[in-house]
């Protein structure tokens, strides 16, 4: 076949042989396209096509398949083909140097001698931070995984809407917005205000939100973005264990929990940061990862590899504007992390509240329920203080910039309350999930449509 102008790719100048055979077999099999053409079909930028393609960086495992799907329309030239495909791409990941599958190197205390988050002698909580780079192999500092959804001509029932073309990038969301699903997953919905809500996407799972963008898992499973008009949504990201948005980014806890990724900011372009992990939390003050085994709760500072202890084992973690929030393991106090401020000894936990169930947070404040789940308090600000129970608990529960929002344990309502008026306002309804992101410095009210 005549390949199309465009220009020449050149030999293979990957890391490995494996990586170069890997790289002249992707090569034929996309002989014909250019660049340009694969970003269009594949949401992912010319850049990281041609680093496939040299065998500078492996292509991830997804993506080859689909390609091979797509050009091979012969089931058993395709059946063969693909088993060729994932020895190549085996053969290339063995032999190229990957990152660790530590989260970071523990600190070389026993745990016994690193105080927990709770209460020290004279009733002052305190936690003691250790920082130590995470450990990784590889020739640069910084590994890129870019790990692609190759969806092309994909159809709403399985997504939350219309893949926009191109290479995909998140508008930002600014102001308020509110987001909810509706029951089953039939629908994703922005609040206007009011009463009235506008359908933005098909179906979805659940959402997040922040000051990147919107972003839901779609009924695959798969996470897509909102691109700014009803209906415009693009695959970014493979399954996730979990997803949290910090300040203007988004974190990614792979599936098999073993690393953590930031998104790159356009198509399905991820670099690695970190691994492994149970549960991200994200906030405005920055992304924490709960370690396995243990439990500690770790501080991202944004550069690959770079995390700090933040405290040991607690019962359930939150993030204000303030910083982060834990709540001890027999849930008898919560107490807020101190990084960065004075004194300057080794105390980096403080006393902030009694006992709670669970603790929700946002620039809003930080919120818990009572130990029984029953009812729904805020902390008073500034804390330390005691809760003020301000209504009942919901099924969620999500903390916006100057509000915060329950959906009733039945999904039938969704209720926003600020402290201003101290009162509840119904806004909509019914909901299977919510997302919520207030900027605390923008508008006074949510979008009104029209």
């Amino acid at each position: 076949m005549e390949r199309r102008a465009g220009r020449p790719q050149g030999r293979p100048r990957g890391s490995t042989e494996q990586a170069n055979a890997l790289a002249e077999f992707l090569l034929g099999l996309t002989g014909g396209t250019t660049l340009r053409e694969l970003a269009g079909r594949y949401h992912v930028s010319k850049t990281l096509w041609g680093e496939y393609r040299s065998g500078e960086k492996i292509i991830p495992l997804e993506l080859l398949r689909r390609l091979v799907r797509d050009r091979t329309p012969d089931e058993r030239t395709r059946r063969t083909r693909l088993e060729t495909a994932e020895r190549l791409h085996a053969a290339a990941l063995a032999t190229t140097p990957q990152p660790s599958t530590a989260l970071t190197e523990p600190p070389p205390a026993s745990p016994a001698s690193v105080e927990p988050i709770g209460p020290a002698a004279g009733g002052v909580p305190v936690g003691r931070r250790r920082r130590r780079p995470l450990l990784f192999i590889g020739v640069a500092g910084i590994v890129v995984l870019a790990v692609l959804v190759a969806l092309a001509g994909w159809e709403p029932p399985s997504a939350p809407g219309v893949p926009a073309s191109g290479v995909v990038t998140a508008p930002p969301l600014s102001g308020a917005g509110v987001f909810s699903v509706g029951p089953g997953g039939r629908g994703v919905f922005r609040w206007d205000g009011g009463e009235e809500w506008t359908k933005i996407g098909d179906a979805a799972k659940r959402l997040w939100a922040g000051p990147a963008g919107l972003f839901a898992t779609g009924m695959d499973d798969r996470l897509y973005v909102y691109g700014g008009s009803p209906g415009v949504w693009s695959p970014i990201s493979e399954p996730g264990a979990d997803f949290a948005v910090a300040g203007p980014r988004l974190h990614r806890l792979a599936a098999d929990r073993q690393s953590v990724h930031v998104w790159d900011g356009q198509g399905a372009s991820w670099t690695w940061i970190g691994a492994p992990a149970t549960r991200l939390y994200g906030g405005t003050r920055g992304l924490f990862a709960v370690a396995p085994g243990t439990g500690w709760i770790w501080f991202y500072r944004d550069r690959p590899g770079h995390w700090d202890f933040a405290g040991t084992e607690g019962a359930s973690f939150a993030v204000t504007g303030q910083g982060l929030y834990g709540l001890t393991p027999d849930r008898g106090a919560v107490n807020r992390w101190t990084e960065g401020e004075p004194p300057a000894s080794r105390r980096r936990w403080v006393h902030a509240a009694g006992p709670a169930g669970e603790l929700y947070g946002g620039a809003e404040g930080l919120f818990s329920t009572d130990p029984p789940g029953v009812r729904l308090r805020v902390l008073p600000e500034p804390g330390p203080g005691a809760w003020q129970d301000i209504g009942p608990a919901g099924a969620e529960t999500r903390v916006g910039g100057r509000a915060v929002y329950v959906l009733a344990r039945d999904r039938s309502r969704i209720l926003r309350w600020t402290r201003d008026t101290g009162a509840w306002q119904r806004i909509g309804g019914p909901a299977q999930t919510l997302a919520v992101w207030e900027d605390p410095d923008g508008q006074a009210e949510p979008h009104r449509a029209g």
